[in-house]
């Protein structure tokens, strides 16, 4: 198969394999119900919105290290919930982290499935979080992002746009 066919077939076909991956209890694109507040988070499940949440561009994240992402998969409700519960075990890094509106992207990374966090301003948006990926270049610490191991219950790779505020 020539290259410029691969590249167009290949976005079509992690499309497809997402889709099939998508559990029943999450439609594509749904708002999850918060602890805080009912549409603060978004399960992102398109792999082409997927892949451009992760590509920041004021910070680091598992999508600017080549190959270190190697697939899509959608996190089930419960892992949601599983989470959220355990966002304010980021409080010593971020403060306030629930108050965020935040977007899920669920990746493949090391032989792991993990949750990738991007946080950005709560608030009203333009644009429908679920499908469009939120990104700002520059920002400060009111965007930041997170790597969620639902098998730990833990985080990691927490990273700011530019310098959090002290505390």
């Amino acid at each position: 198969m020539n290259r410029s066919l691969s590249r167009a077939v290949l976005p079509l076909a992690l499309a497809a394999l997402a889709a099939a991956c998508t559990p029943a209890n999450i439609r594509p694109g749904a708002s999850v119900p918060t602890t805080v507040r009912t549409g603060q988070s978004w399960v992102v499940t398109r792999p082409v919105i997927a892949a451009q949440v992760l590509d920041t561009c004021s910070r680091s994240s598992p999508g600017r290290e080549a190959g270190a992402v190697t697939g899509y998969w959608a996190p089930s409700r419960q892992q949601v919930e599983q989470l959220e519960a355990r966002l304010p075990s980021l409080e010593a890094q971020v403060r306030n982290a629930a108050d965020f509106d935040r977007q899920y992207v669920g990746i493949e990374m090391g032989g792991r499935q993990v949750i990738y966090l991007n946080a950005f301003p709560a608030g009203d948006h333009d644009v429908d979080p679920a499908r469009t990926a939120i990104r700002a270049c520059d920002g400060g610490a009111q965007f930041w992002g997170a790597v969620f191991d639902p098998a730990t219950g833990s985080f990691s790779d927490v990273q700011f746009n530019g310098p959090p505020a002290s505390r």
